[in-house]
């Protein structure tokens, strides 16, 4: 009854769409989607895509035409001042060569109305404008691409600024020069010169091309007239050119008045003529008039001074004219560009519209589709509740198209679903993990045979008939199952929840169980179900790794107690290289040196050495470094100084020989140690302001009192000591002379290889760069200065070396 009023309720929703439903049935899928992707497809892709896509580009051309007549204003003004001021300098340059003798009245009068006032005039308006066109060039001229070529003004217009002097007025050619290339850029670039309609393609023309050329040649022709007042030698010359200059002025005059003609009669609106028409006139006629007066002074051997005036008053007037037409010329332009951006904008809308009412009667027709289509997957529900209900139905359409292939379909669904309960049994009762269900107070629903087998049961039925308990019978821990619930009832799933528990046969195993909670509708549990997996095996290793785990700790312990002997070793070994060290006053009472010593072991003490010794007025002084760390650097290191206090004692003054002896003194007890430790060692004579440098070791550095920086490399000077036993040959010596002031500074490689925490070396230029900003200290500060500076550069990185730093400094 209930399908029958739900059958009839959906045939009277139906009934506004059963045209298109009884359409739809009558096709298949592909000639469904064929109709519908072809009243689709055809007006809004087709339509929408190309007319619309051709549309918006042509908005973006034409908005990219208006960015580039914004970027045009400032440059046409700055052609307007620009000329001024270069007229007033070539005026204010001829007056002061010639003298004012060669000026006529008029032009002395008009002279002296102080042109320093109307150059700094001139000079503010043109830094206006270059403030506009940077102002224009932040809002577009990452549209026009104009940056770099921005730049290159700005530089020009700083050199501007600077050109006061008289004789600089030829330079501002370069800067017009300039303005003419960036304006050919913005009218390429900005796509003015591609304008496909002629009344805004004549006004380009004229405000980019025509307009800029013909003020290019009034002013030329006003320079050239003032040049032949000023050198009268060069008169015929001069007018040579303004024939030329005529020429090329009545040719654009008439390529101007002809263009714009054109535009007047394209211009669809019909009011460009009424708006330009009259700044087109006064232009007009000041060209005409200037032409008129360049024909009368070319005709002429003699000029008066009122012929003069008035030639230049014309010139001027009509460059006035120009630029008052240029300005309304971009006006017109902006306006006629933002009038076809609106007849676009108004194209597209009712293309819109056009598509919108296409889209409705698709939409309808797919409203028509989903309902054909949504009648049958009811059917198919209706089909479905009755075979889980275990009754077979038979499902009847009246639709030819693929959807009654799932109808044909939905019987073997039935039958899958019934193979597939069978290969679910089959995978229960043979997987190799066992396998269950349990109700809340722990009985066995559900087990398979290879549960079983692990807890030792024959078959499913023994256990379950026999394992009636798992709180009881089951778990070694009596507690095991509450703990089980207790985490069951928060998380519903738990993984590899492993517990001991027993087999039939009362012996102990560890299992992994992985177990899911199912509840009902009021969130009641139901029964537990999940795997189970005997671990016994690897519980077994986990013990065995943990005894071994044991053992090892053990061995760590020893091995603390021998480490603990090793620092003690160490400890008494660093207090003996501390010892040794000269001691302060022994430094100070060294006769001509300033010496400060600073030397830090690392933290497994090395075989850093220095020594600075006096005796019978001779000064010894030494530094070196022991390979390796330890014990054995620590006494090699002691040995080294004993062997040089015992040589100066005897007097010996060859540096050669003295190196040569301590190294055979040297070799003879590494060998007795069957050690391969060995050092470098450089040994420094001084004797009133003269050091003899021999050893071989790091580099000396030299820094002079005026701060001129010296780096004495010793690898020529020696050889490593105690390595071999013949070392003669390798030995050397150099002199190097010392002046009031003048700093030396000896060092180990603790200092130059000493890391940061991102493992960056101090190096020799810092060391050296820190000594020569502070050549005028003492040795003390010196030394302070390169300490704290090593510390600041090491941080909290640990110190791998010794640090050694002898610092001398000549009184």
């Amino acid at each position: 009854m209930a399908r029958n009023r739900l059958e009839d309720r959906l045939k009277q929703n139906m009934m506004l769409f059963k045209p298109a439903i009884v359409l739809m049935n009558r096709l298949k899928y592909p000639q469904k989607f064929f109709l519908i992707s072809l009243l689709f497809v055809l007006p809004l892709a087709l339509v929408m895509n190309l007319l619309m896509s051709e549309l918006n580009s042509r908005v973006e051309f034409t908005q990219k035409e208006i960015y580039g007549n914004a970027y045009l204003r400032p440059i046409s003004q700055l052609w307007q001042y620009i000329p001024q001021r270069q007229l007033i300098l070539q005026n204010q340059f001829y007056r002061n060569s010639q003298g004012a003798s060669f000026i006529d009245r008029s032009d002395r009068s008009e002279i002296s109305q102080s042109p320093q006032r109307e150059l700094q005039d001139l000079q503010n308006a043109i830094d206006r404008e270059f403030a506009n066109l940077e102002k224009v060039d932040r809002r577009i001229g990452g549209i026009i691409q104009t940056g770099d070529k921005l730049k290159d003004m700005e530089t020009l217009r700083q050199d501007l600024q600077k050109s006061t002097g008289l004789a600089e007025f030829r330079n501002q050619d370069l800067v017009l020069e300039k303005l003419d290339r960036l304006r050919a850029y913005v009218v390429d670039f900005s796509n003015l010169i591609l304008d496909p309609d002629l009344d805004t393609f004549y006004l380009m023309d004229a405000s980019a091309v025509k307009l800029p050329e013909m003020q290019k040649v009034l002013n030329k022709m006003m320079r050239t007239y003032r040049e032949m007042s000023f050198a009268k030698e060069t008169a015929n010359e001069k007018k040579t050119l303004l024939i030329s200059l005529l020429g090329s002025l009545d040719e654009s005059n008439n390529d101007l008045t002809a263009n714009l003609e054109r535009a007047f009669k394209n211009n669809r609106r019909g009011n460009l003529r009424n708006s330009l028409n009259g700044a087109l006139q006064d232009f007009v006629s000041g060209v005409n008039e200037a032409i008129a007066n360049t024909n009368q002074i070319i005709g002429k051997e003699s000029k008066s001074a009122v012929a003069e005036g008035a030639y230049q008053q014309t010139i001027e007037n009509t460059l006035k004219y120009s630029f008052t037409l240029s300005q309304q010329i971009f006006d017109r332009l902006d306006e006629l560009l933002m009038y076809r951006i609106q007849a676009i904008e108004e194209r597209k809308l009712f293309i819109s519209l056009f598509v919108l009412i296409i889209f409705m009667a698709i939409a309808y027709l797919f409203v028509g589709f989903y309902l054909s289509v949504m009648r049958t997957v009811y059917q198919l529900d209706i089909a479905s509740k009755l075979m889980t209900s275990g009754n077979a139905a038979e499902i009847e359409l009246d639709s030819k198209d693929e959807l009654s292939m799932v109808v044909r379909s939905f019987n073997k669904v039935a039958i899958a679903l019934r193979e597939s309960e069978e290969k679910y049994r089959s995978i229960f009762e043979n997987s190799v993990d066992g396998i269950f269900q349990t109700s809340p107070e722990g009985k066995y629903l559900s087990v398979n045979l290879a549960l079983a087998k692990i807890y030792g049961y024959e078959s499913v039925e023994q256990m379950v008939a026999q394992l009636v308990d798992v709180n009881t019978q089951l778990y070694v821990d009596p507690d095991r199952r509450q703990q089980f619930q207790a985490l069951m009832d928060v998380n519903d799933t738990i993984t590899n929840f492993e517990s001991q528990v027993y087999k039939r046969d009362r012996n102990a195993i560890w299992i992994s169980e992985n177990v899911r909670v199912l509840r009902d509708q009021h969130g009641r549990i139901l029964y537990y179900e999940g795997t189970v997996e005997d671990i016994s095996q690897r519980k077994l290793a986990e013990i065995a790794l943990e005894k071994a785990n044991q053992q090892i700790i053990a061995l760590n312990e020893r091995l603390k107690q021998e480490n603990l002997r090793m620092s003690s070793e160490l400890e008494v070994t660093r207090k003996l290289q501390e010892m040794i060290l000269p001691k302060d006053k022994e430094l100070a009472m060294v006769m001509g040196l300033d010496i400060a010593g600073f030397m830090e072991p690392a933290a497994e003490v090395g075989g850093d050495y220095y020594d600075v010794l006096q005796q019978n007025g001779r000064i010894k002084i030494g530094i070196g470094d022991v390979t390796g760390h330890g014990l054995e650097s620590g006494m090699l290191m002691i040995m080294v100084q004993t062997a040089v206090r015992t040589l100066l004692q005897n007097e010996e003054d060859d540096p050669v020989r003295f190196l040569d002896i301590l190294n055979r003194t040297i070799y003879g007890n590494v060998q007795r140690m069957d050690s391969d430790k060995n050092l470098t060692l450089s040994l420094i004579d001084y004797d009133q302001g003269k050091l003899t440098l021999s050893g071989q070791h790091e580099e000396m550095i030299v820094v002079r009192k005026n701060g001129y920086l010296e780096r004495f490399d010793t690898i020529d000077l020696g050889f490593p000591i105690g390595l071999e036993e013949e070392i003669g040959n390798f030995l050397a010596h150099k002199q190097i002379h010392l002046s009031s002031g003048d700093v030396v500074v000896l060092y180990t490689d603790g200092i130059t290889e000493a890391e940061n925490e991102a493992r960056k070396l101090y190096g020799v230029d810092r060391l050296c760069e820190v000594i020569c900003q502070n050549v005028d200290a003492s040795a003390i500060a010196i030394r302070q200065a390169v300490i704290e500076d090593l510390r600041s550069h090491i941080g909290k990185q640990k110190i791998y070396d010794d640090i050694t730093l002898l610092v001398l400094k000549q009184k």
